[in-house]
């Protein structure tokens, strides 16, 4: 694990480095001969997963939650899933997690953590993972369902937004560290810290905003389980409903924990609004699972409020 962090750290530093010249592809010169600072009013919300390949109550909201100005914003918000499926065994599971999210953007630079509670039945053993994502490590360890409840880990986040000057190409660097903050008791945790590196694309086309995303995962090993690190990845389109709404449908994969379970590949369909005359935006969201390691089907809202005025899109 101190090979992995390395990684990260390195990656850290490199990113760092090239901020300067990153932040010159965002200026262009005025009339005046003056560089002037170009942004792009981006439609539509990037990728829900957030450098992540599977949806969760933190990292939906976020998502839908574009900030499009420069200057310091914050927003909070509060998100339910529950979601249910056999992921291949021969019992169900079901999930139902509650994730409270908070967002600082300052400049290019965007600070973000969530702290999920979760309630998980099942057979089998499940951990909270990045974002509040649950991780399935092994089906059926036990011959009766179990039930564990209690608050996950918690999640710090950390990202970089680079906007080209000449097109609306928009690039954001994340790095995400999931930290052991659940008790050893709850059943919710590995007791171990994961990392992620990542980075989300996208390009506004009209009110059509196409977008990709792919991270790389960091699991650490339990002293029963040897977790894969492993890619994730997801693929869509939002499109926009006036200045205020938005739809979105996107294809999301992700590399099972352990060859004990299949991979996860998903559907994900939401749509996101901002209530008018308020800072809240009110986001409903399923998801359909295409494999065996996938939930059958889950389903969410989320509620999030902006702490301070945002330019209308």
């Amino acid at each position: 694990m101190t090979h992995r962090v390395g990684i990260i750290g390195t990656a850290i530093v490199a990113l760092a480095t090239a901020m300067p010249a990153a932040a010159q592809d965002q200026d262009a010169r005025g009339d005046d001969g003056t560089r002037q600072a170009i942004r792009y009013d981006i439609s539509g919300p990037v990728s829900p997963s957030s450098g992540t390949a599977t949806v969760s109550a933190s990292s939906v909201p976020q998502a839908m939650e574009r900030l499009t100005d420069d200057g310091a914003r914050a927003d909070i918000s509060l998100g339910s899933i529950y979601a249910e499926g056999k992921f291949g065994t021969a019992s169900k599971t079901t999930i139902w997690s509650s994730a409270l999210g908070a967002r600082l953007r300052m400049g290019d630079w965007t600070l973000s953590a969530s702290l999920p509670w979760m309630r998980i039945r099942s057979r089998s053993t499940i951990f909270t993972g990045i974002d509040s994502t649950p991780i399935l490590v092994a089906p059926d360890t036990a011959a009766t369902k179990r039930t564990f409840d209690g608050f996950g880990d918690l999640t710090l986040g950390a990202a970089y937004t680079i906007v080209s000057a000449n097109t609306p190409l928009e690039v954001q660097l994340s790095g995400r560290a999931k930290i052991n903050t659940a008790t050893e008791s709850s059943g919710l945790s590995s007791g171990k810290n994961d990392y992620a590196g990542g980075v989300d694309v996208s390009y506004p086309i009209g009110k059509l905003t196409p977008f990709g995303s792919f991270s790389y995962r960091f699991l650490g090993d339990t002293a029963r389980y040897d977790l894969r690190d492993g890619p994730a990845a997801s693929a869509g389109a939002s499109y926009a409903l006036g200045t205020n709404s938005f739809l979105l449908a996107s294809y999301h994969y992700s590399r099972a924990a352990t060859r004990l379970v299949a991979d996860a590949h998903e559907l994900f369909a939401g749509a996101s609004t901002r209530l008018a005359g308020t800072p809240l935006r009110l986001t409903g969201f399923a998801t359909a699972g295409l494999s065996r390691g996938a939930p059958a089907a889950s389903a969410g809202l989320s509620l999030s409020l902006g702490l301070q005025k945002r330019n209308a899109r």
